[in-house]
């Protein structure tokens, strides 16, 4: 009951509002084969040893569900496999983060031991579609009730991978008393192709004929300078990202992980406010925030100040290596907290 409770909770960690989600999720009963009907992804009773224990559905249409599967290989050593799908009104180019950190916390409060999820990046792609994702293999200390203890933590490695297919979400979790990282990468290469994460990702792509929208973080409307020089960001992130990704990828996510194109979106930021330093009265944080951003870019630090922006959700190889050295950077330079607000995204509604 615990671990299905669990499966319930990190589901709704991510959970769209939506005008017809159900006020509590619903156990669907399903005999045999279980067909998604939107994107016509088929659930199976049995599937590579493993046997589908639950589905559960959070909208009266059964669009976003989540689907458990269960491997005992022995009475006491279990592999959990359960697959998410739910529907987007809107995508934008920090989704995928937001996604993937706020999962990192929801574990991190089920467990006795800190649980580090380092990010990893990966693709599929055919010659129609690529889908981009962002993953880990980690380990985890998980809670479960215990008649004697209250709660009984077990350590287990784990895999979380997110994967951005359009207008659907598409999620594996895994938790394994006995399997190693290499078995457990394995398995998620396999679930991706025989539960069609492609063929998820073509039921609806975006909308990439239309520019991506933009809005602005309640901070930037200070003044002036601060709204057009973020608009002026956020138009190059639109540029480099459609200059610079191929358009099998653009149809199914904005992949916005590649810190070349914050790297552009903030040098022209930089280089806007440069120009227009004197065409307008300034508020005090505008002026401060500038002066340190142009002190992170002349001391060549502007990945490294991405990598800590980002906590690390960004790929950028060289990131970790370098992070005590721009902690101790933005020490001596006087850099504040406040150069790492996120001041926009870009986006497509989709309903």
């Amino acid at each position: 009951m615990f671990r299905k409770n669990l499966l319930i909770i990190f589901s709704l960690v991510f959970a769209t509002v939506f005008s017809q989600q159900r006020t509590q999720p619903a156990k669907l009963s399903a005999k045999g084969d279980y067909t998604h009907e939107s994107t016509s992804t088929i659930f199976p009773a049995l599937w590579s040893g493993f046997q589908r224990e639950a589905i559960y559905s959070y909208d009266l249409k059964n669009n976003h569900v989540a689907v458990g599967y269960v491997q005992q290989t022995t009475k006491k050593n279990k592999t959990t496999l359960t697959l998410y799908i739910y529907p987007k009104k809107e995508i934008d180019n920090q989704l995928l983060r937001d996604e993937f950190s706020t999962y990192e916390y929801a574990l991190n409060q089920n467990s006795n031991k800190g649980t580090d999820l380092k990010p990893s990046f990966g693709s599929a792609s055919n010659e129609h579609l690529k889908v981009n994702y962002m993953y880990s293999i980690f380990n985890h200390s998980m809670g479960q009730p215990d008649f004697f203890k209250g709660v009984k933590y077990t350590d287990k490695k784990s895999l979380l991978a997110i994967y951005e297919c359009g207008g659907w979400g598409f999620k594996i979790r895994i938790s394994s008393d006995d399997m190693t990282s290499d078995q457990i990468a394995e398995l998620k290469d396999k679930t991706e192709n025989y539960f069609g994460l492609l063929n998820i990702a073509s039921k609806r792509p975006l909308p990439i004929s239309r520019t991506p929208d933009i809005v602005l973080s309640p901070v930037v409307k200070r003044d002036s300078m601060m709204i057009n020089s973020t608009i002026t960001a956020a138009q190059a992130k639109i540029e480099w990202l459609a200059t610079h990704l191929e358009k099998k990828e653009l149809l199914t996510g904005f992949n916005d992980m590649n810190v070349d194109s914050e790297v552009f979106a903030i040098e022209k930021m930089i280089d806007f406010y440069k120009k227009h330093e004197k065409d307008w009265t300034m508020d005090q944080d505008t002026k401060k925030y500038f002066d340190e951003m142009i002190r992170i870019a002349d001391n060549g630090k502007i990945k490294d100040h991405i990598y800590e922006k980002y906590n690390r959700l960004i790929n950028y190889e060289q990131g970790a290596a370098r992070k005590d050295e721009y902690i101790q950077f933005r020490i001596d330079k006087n850099i504040s907290e406040d150069t790492n607000q996120i001041l926009y995204k870009i986006f497509y509604k989709l309903e």
